[in-house]
């Protein structure tokens, strides 16, 4: 049930009407407080798909499996709508980052995606993230993230304009910008050392039962210790991949993207 009672003029209601066989409806899809700031669904779709297609065409897509187009579905679409939230995920596979060093010193390469969210029903806040991956599998899992960069913004009075001054420009941005500064920030990281007291260094940033897995996880992947800035990144993302589930690898992932803002420090 309700757990405060407010004045009516301290409520905001979400109320929508429907018929079925001339039969009328009405469902209280939301109460809120007079200074929550609606960003509709529609919206945020609209403004995707105004910049970035439909999803199928263009750059910025529902990502394949495996990096591998693949006809898009129901079920393993990546963009997800209800009557309250709204999610998507969409990636440049195409036009990949390439790099010399990739891993264990073999080249390869790493695709751009994105995610948005919001409820337009006071679930969740409004956002996006921004990020590099190797792939998406079968069960639409995200693997290897890195450099994961994220905005959140509260529904309140001022959310509708701050998406639009905020949020919205830097997904117009980060859809037109070159691969060049990334490749550049990429490569910086794999000459910046870390300190020479690399135990230190990620305590400061993880916990302790972080820090010996992500230390574990780079000797197992790369046979080596951690040396450079892009190594540490690296050794997050693999011990990340060891999680079971995604909010958790994700979180992860996304503290140690921070680490490549070190490399301009």
């Amino acid at each position: 049930g309700l757990r405060f009672l407010r004045d009516v003029s301290e409520v905001g209601i979400l109320r929508t009407e429907s018929n079925f066989d001339e039969i009328y409806f009405n469902e209280l899809r939301a109460a809120t407080g007079p200074n929550y700031g609606r960003i509709w669904n529609s919206d945020i779709i609209g403004s995707l798909v105004d910049k970035f297609g439909d999803g199928r065409t263009g750059d910025f897509r529902v990502p394949g499996e495996f990096g591998s187009a693949v006809p898009i579905t129901k079920t393993n679409t990546t963009i997800y709508g209800s009557d309250r939230d709204v999610f998507v995920f969409l990636a440049d596979e195409e036009n990949r980052i390439e790099m010399k060093d990739r891993r264990d010193g073999k080249p390869g390469s790493l695709a751009r995606g994105f995610f948005v969210w919001n409820s337009e029903v006071g679930s969740q806040t409004v956002g996006a993230a921004f990020f590099l991956f190797d792939y998406v599998c079968q069960n639409r899992i995200v693997w290897g993230a890195r450099e994961f960069k994220e905005m959140r913004l509260r529904h309140t009075k001022s959310a509708p304009d701050r998406w639009l001054e905020e949020i919205t420009p830097v997904l117009m941005e980060y859809g037109n910008a070159s691969a060049a500064p990334i490749e550049q920030t990429i490569r910086e990281a794999q000459q910046k050392r870390v300190d020479d007291d690399l135990q230190k260094f990620l305590s400061a940033r993880f916990t302790k039962p972080e820090v010996t897995g992500i230390m574990a996880a780079h000797e197992r992947e790369e046979s080596r210790p951690i040396e450079t800035l892009w190594d540490a990144t690296t050794a997050v993302t693999a011990y990340a991949k060891t999680f079971e589930y995604q909010d958790a690898r994700v979180d992860l992932e996304r503290r140690g993207g921070a680490l490549l803002d070190l490399v301009a420090a």
